[in-house]
């Protein structure tokens, strides 16, 4: 592959609810949309899910299009790639979701010449046929919680995860349980609970949850050692693992069970794969998280959900749920709570290219 250009388009894309964590209210979601082109016309897409605002992981929207911009894709111009996977060794690796969305979208245009699915050639192994709903849901009153519940319940979820804050998480998880035990939840504290404060986090071993993800308010992984031989369910890390080399520190210390997977987060497949393959190796049980995004970078979450031994369904939902009009066709739609995986060339859907011109509020294109 020789990459002629690569267009950054700044998105805003209105939600169509407020979503509400511990730490932060989304009402739009600002993204950057990646089309690579080579000097054939070929095109490929990825997304860059960092957030205007350091709530998540350090690197904000503004730092990963400067990284693009002045560094990452000056590097890949009119150089001879052989595959995509070669840009983690050219590249720092300082701006993970930059690096991420562009890695996908090389990705898609070279599978997309191969002929193959993305995620089958990066995995090279069977995928289930479908996925099943999982649901995430913000921190909301608790009557409003369980009114969305039932309404989800109904379209054929059966996994829910619910984001808590500990002046009221467990009371709320407590009602919420009674009244769905047919329903299997997880809960999120996005680093809402002081470590201090652990016997908050113990109250929860009562409720039977599938895990609680990042519940500790930390500086460093070493605080976390030792804490889930303290706590019956089983401990689930996302913002805390960003590198290997995380990884297996939290391992070694007896951190966790469960490893929330996010393609952006560590910086792109050739990372979520080797995560995967350890996580195998060593007992810790995997699934795959969402980062509120477009369907450009979530169908390839969609397909990771398919891998034969993930943990529980992903935080995988109806494009329409967040966003009037997604830019992939077909949009991510579940019906009786399931979804087929689709099995087309790249990213396995086509690219709606004028809902991206329509939400772009700044376009850069960096090449001839």
């Amino acid at each position: 592959m020789r990459i002629q250009s690569v267009t950054l388009y700044h998105v805003d894309i209105p939600m169509r609810f407020a979503f509400r964590t511990a730490k932060e209210t989304l009402k739009h979601r600002e993204s950057i949309i990646l089309e690579v082109a080579d000097e054939s016309g070929q095109t490929g897409y990825g997304e860059v899910v960092s957030f205007t605002s350091p709530f998540y992981t350090m690197e904000t929207l503004e730092a990963s299009w400067e990284a693009l911009k002045t560094s990452y894709i000056p590097q890949i111009l009119d150089k001879d790639i052989t595959h995509p996977f070669e840009i983690h060794k050219m590249f720092e690796r300082k701006y993970p979701m930059a690096i991420a969305g562009l890695e996908n979208a090389l990705l898609d245009m070279y599978t997309k010449q191969r002929e193959e699915n993305l995620i089958k050639s990066v995995f090279q192994e069977n995928l289930k046929k479908e996925i099943g709903l999982g649901i995430v849901l913000g921190d909301l009153p608790v009557q409003e919680l369980l009114l969305k519940i039932q309404e989800f319940y109904g379209q054929g979820c059966r996994r829910i995860k619910i984001k808590i804050k500990p002046e009221d998480g467990f009371e709320k998880m407590k009602q919420v349980t009674a009244c769905f035990p047919e329903i299997d939840f997880a809960v999120d504290a996005n680093r809402s609970f002081p470590v201090s404060r652990i016997e908050d986090v113990i109250k929860f071993d009562k409720l039977g949850l599938l895990c609680i993800e990042e519940p500790f308010m930390v500086d460093s992984l070493e605080e976390y050692r030792g804490l889930q031989t303290k706590i019956k369910t089983p401990i689930c890390l996302d913002e805390s693992i960003q590198t290997m080399e995380e990884l297996k520190r939290a391992i070694q210390y007896e951190a966790f069970q469960v490893l929330n997977i996010k393609i952006g987060r560590v910086g792109g497949l050739f990372y979520v794969k080797q995560m995967i393959q350890y996580c195998r190796t060593q007992g810790i049980r995997y699934w795959i998280g969402s980062m509120v995004e477009s369907g450009i970078s979530k169908i390839l979450h969609v397909q990771l959900a398919a891998l034969t031994d993930t943990y529980m369904e992903g935080d995988l939902s109806d494009s329409r749920r967040y966003f009037d009009q997604d830019f992939i066709v077909p949009e991510i739609v579940f019906e009786n709570g399931k979804m087929k995986c689709p099995g087309g060339n790249g990213l396995g859907v086509k690219i709606n290219k004028s809902a991206i011109l329509k939400q772009a509020v700044e376009t850069l294109k960096v090449g001839r």
